[in-house]
C-alpha cells in the first residue's frame, strides 16, 4: 500500500501565526488573495513530504529551500520574532501516522531539528505508540539526543552520531541499519563510562526497537513539484528540454496527454547542437518552433511531461496551472487530473478550476471527500497573519464551511455590476 499525506499543520511559519491546520484530499485547492501564504504552504508540504519519506536525506540540504518553492534560510522561514517553528504532516497507508518537527536556527542559517515526534501505525490506534527525539544540553554543555519510544528512554551524545538532523539519522538507520556503537552492547560499555546497568538495559531496548519494530515505508512518498513557468518563449533552442535529451522522452505518452487537453496534435524534440534542442509543436497540422505557439502550450509542457511519467502514488504540487490556458482547456485539465490515480495540491485563482471540480462532484465522477478547498484569509486586525479555513463540498457540490470573507470581492463586484448596494 502506498503512503499518502492526509493533513498538514504549520506553526509560526512566515505568515502563519500560531498553529494553522488543513486537511488534504485527492484534489486540494489553495485559494486566497496574493501574499497570504499559498506558496509557503506548498513549500512546507514539499519539505515535509521529503522528510517524512525518510529516504536518502542529507544534512547538507535545507529541504525548505528547494526549487520551485525556495524559502531561504531559517530567518526567512520562521515568523518574524519567532525563535523556532513547527511543521507536521499526517500520513496514511504506511508505518507512520504523523511526523512533527520543531526547528531552530542552525549552522549557516539552515533550519536545525530540535524536536521530532513520529507516531507509529498500530493495529490498536488508541495506543498511539510514539517515538520522540529531543536535542538537549548536559551539565558539561555536551549536546545530547534524548530518545523516548515504546518501553524505552535512552540518551546519546551528539558526538556518537555522525548526523546533525534527526531525520537524516533515521533515514540511514531505517535503510541501512546504522546504529550507534554498531548496536553492540560491549562497544557501548567500553565507550560510555561509567555505564550503569540501567544504561545497558536502556541501550538494549533502544537497539531492539530500531532493529525489530522500526520500519521504512514500503512505497516511498513521491512528491512532484512542477514549475509551470515553462521556458522562455523567445528562445529558439533549449538546453536539455524536460531535463534530458529528446531520445529519453516518452513522446507518445506526452503527445497523448497534450491531445487530451486539446493543446496540440503532437510535439517532437530535435537535437541541433551539442547542448541545444528544438521543440517542434504541431498545433494545426504543421509543425512550428515552440517560440511560435501560444503561452498555454509553453507553460503546461513541463506539467504534461511530469504527469505522463509520474508514478501512480505521486502527489503533485502545482502553482496556477490555469495561467495562459483557455477555460475549455482548464476544464479538460481538471477532468484529466480528477480521473487519474494521483493526488494534487493546486494553488489557483481560477473560478473555472473550482467550478469544474464542483461539476465533477455533482455528476458523481468524484466523491465529495475527494475535493477540498483551503481558503487563506488575511486577518483584518493583523494583515501579516493568515488564518486557514477548510471548505468542503456536499453531495450536491454545495460549499460547506466557507467564512463570510470567502469570495467577498466577487460578490461586491457582481452587486456593483447590477447596481445593487455593496
Amino acid at each position: 500500500m502506498s503512503t499518502a499525506l492526509t493533513d498538514v499543520s504549520l506553526t509560526d511559519v512566515r505568515c502563519f501565526s500560531g498553529e494553522q491546520h488543513a486537511q488534504l484530499s485527492k484534489m486540494t485547492l489553495l485559494v486566497g488573495e496574493n501574499s497570504v501564504g499559498k506558496t509557503t504552504f506548498l513549500g512546507c508540504l514539499h519539505a515535509l513530504g521529503r522528510l517524512a519519506g525518510l529516504e536518502d536525506l542529507d544534512d547538507r540540504i535545507n529541504w525548505f529551500d528547494r526549487a520551485p518553492f525556495s524559502m531561504g534560510s531559517f530567518d526567512t522561514v520562521a515568523r518574524s520574532g519567532s525563535t523556532s517553528f513547527r511543521v507536521s504532516v499526517g500520513l496514511a497507508g504506511g508505518p507512520f501516522n504523523q511526523l512533527a518537527i520543531q526547528f531552530a536556527d542552525g549552522a549557516e542559517g539552515c533550519p536545525k531539528e530540535i524536536g521530532l515526534e513520529l507516531q507509529l501505525s498500530d493495529s490498536h490506534p488508541e495506543e498511539r505508540p510514539t517515538l520522540s527525539i529531543v536535542r538537549e544540553s548536559s551539565e558539561s554543555h555536551t549536546e545530547r539526543w534524548r530518545f523516548e519510544g515504546p518501553g524505552f528512554r535512552f540518551r546519546l551524545n551528539q558526538s556518537d552520531v555522525s548526523d546533525v538532523q534527526f531525520t537524516t539519522w533515521l533515514s540511514r538507520t531505517i535503510r541501512y541499519g546504522q546504529l550507534p556503537f554498531d548496536g553492540d552492547v560491549t562497544k557501548f560499555r567500553k565507550r560510555v563510562r561509567p555505564a550503569t546497568n540501567e544504561d545497558l538495559v536502556a541501550f538494549g531496548k533502544f537497539v531492539n526497537f530500531f532493529r525489530h519494530d522500526f520500519r521504512a515505508p514500503e512505497t516511498p512518498l513521491r512528491i512532484t513539484p512542477v514549475s509551470l513557468r515553462g521556458w522562455d518563449p523567445q528562445r529558439l533552442y533549449i538546453s536539455n528540454p524536460f531535463g534530458g535529451a529528446g531520445e529519453h522522452l516518452n513522446l507518445d505518452v506526452i503527445n497523448e496527454t497534450g491531445r487530451e487537453l486539446g493543446l496540440f496534435n503532437g510535439i517532437d524534440v530535435r537535437q541541433v547542437g551539442p547542448n541545444a534542442f528544438e521543440v517542434l509543436v504541431d498545433v494545426s497540422g504543421s509543425r512550428h518552433n515552440l517560440t511560435d505557439v501560444g503561452y498555454g502550450v509553453t507553460s503546461l509542457l513541463p506539467f504534461i511531461e511530469a504527469f505522463a511519467t509520474a508514478p501512480t502514488n505521486c502527489l503533485f504540487l502545482l502553482q496556477q496551472p490555469e495561467v495562459h490556458v483557455h477555460p475549455s482547456a482548464q476544464a479538460k485539465l481538471v477532468k484529466m487530473m480528477a480521473k487519474s490515480d494521483r493526488a494534487f495540491v493546486i494553488e489557483t485563482h481560477s473560478d473555472h478550476v473550482i467550478a469544474w471540480l464542483r461539476i465533477l462532484v455533482k455528476e458523481q465522477h468524484l466523491a465529495p471527500s475527494d475535493v477540498g478547498i483551503i481558503y487563506f484569509e488575511s486577518l483584518p486586525d493583523d494583515p501579516s497573519a493568515t488564518r486557514l479555513h477548510q471548505i468542503s463540498l456536499d453531495g450536491r457540490a454545495n460549499l460547506r464551511g466557507q467564512p463570510p470573507t470567502y469570495r467577498q470581492f466577487f460578490s461586491r463586484e457582481t452587486a456593483r455590476l447590477l447596481g445593487l448596494p455593496t
